[in-house]
């Protein structure tokens, strides 16, 4: 990968997916407030760096080519109708929405900042978070979220993915768990780039505002088990929307979305507002290995 300097220029995004509904509410829900420099389109700009690329099949090949003008700490996210998952750090089903595609940007970016923050040795304090046992964590906005998700990630074989997976979840459970937003409505407010006040006028209401979301962590023999509970209220774990994923309902597409990012298991329960994640452990010495090796990337 070759490292371009981007001195004081903006962290650069491509957004390289083709024309459709999801890819216009994006592009504009970017622009509008990620604080990074935004561009579309099947070329790269050779204006400065590529920090992050998001594309779609019909542009995995960009993925490659935006690795020859890479700012620090590249990262990339593929959202794929196919099982093999090789050659970007981030992968999502083609039917994600605009607002699930948006949070795993907004994950992904967060770890990126995480990465370029501490010392190039990144095993600095990975000793202390992988003897972590079990924790118990309350949640109310998504920066508590972010937080949360980089600091768990860092404890699994695969950092980057599992972060961005716990964050989209944890993200989920904030807006439509806790504050009741569909997937329409959340659409819009990226599109009108008023997203972040509707979420703040919302959790400032008193029948939301003491929301909180759960998050309890335990590691066993060969397993990590995370179980995020939201205080909305749920529904039944038995309907058509737990039994068949591929629905549109928010829970149904979680359980997608982090079986995607590499959890084992993802089951919902009760009355479907607790859902539980679970990450299976390296079995052999060379895989202990290997994991060890992802975690100081």
């Amino acid at each position: 990968m070759a490292i371009a300097q981007s001195g004081n220029t903006p962290d650069r995004l491509w957004l390289c997916m083709a024309d459709s509904n999801r890819t216009r509410v994006l592009s504009r829900a970017l622009a509008k407030g990620l604080g990074m420099t935004v561009y579309l389109g099947p070329t790269m700009d050779q204006e400065g760096p590529v920090a992050m690329i998001v594309a779609d099949d019909a542009h995995a090949a960009r993925i490659a080519e935006a690795r020859t003008n890479a700012a620090p700490r590249q990262r990339s996210l593929l959202v794929t109708a196919g099982t093999r998952r090789s050659g970007a750090d981030i992968f999502l089903d083609h039917d994600a929405d605009a607002g699930t595609v948006a949070n795993a940007i907004d994950g992904l970016r967060a770890f990126r900042a995480h990465e370029l923050a501490i010392p190039d040795d990144a095993a600095i304090g990975l000793g202390a978070t992988q003897s972590l046992e079990a924790g118990e964590f309350s949640i109310q906005t998504r920066q508590q979220a972010s937080d949360v998700a980089i600091l768990l990630g860092r404890a699994t074989p695969r950092p980057c993915a599992t972060a961005v997976g716990l964050y989209v979840l944890l993200a989920n459970a904030i807006e439509h768990g806790n504050l009741g937003f569909d997937a329409t409505e959340k659409a819009k407010g990226l599109a009108e780039g008023n997203w972040d006040r509707k979420l703040a006028k919302r959790m400032s209401e008193p029948e939301f505002e003491n929301r909180r979301v759960s998050l309890r962590f335990q590691r066993g023999g060969r397993i990590l088990s995370f179980i995020i509970q939201d205080d909305g209220e749920g529904i039944d774990a038995e309907t058509a929307e737990m039994a068949d994923p591929s629905r549109a309902g928010y829970r149904g597409k979680g359980i997608k979305l982090a079986k995607s990012m590499g959890f084992a298991q993802v089951t919902y329960l009760g009355v479907g507002n607790t859902v539980e994640a679970a990450i299976l452990l390296p079995q052999t010495a060379e895989d202990g290995q290997a994991a060890r090796a992802a975690m100081a990337r």
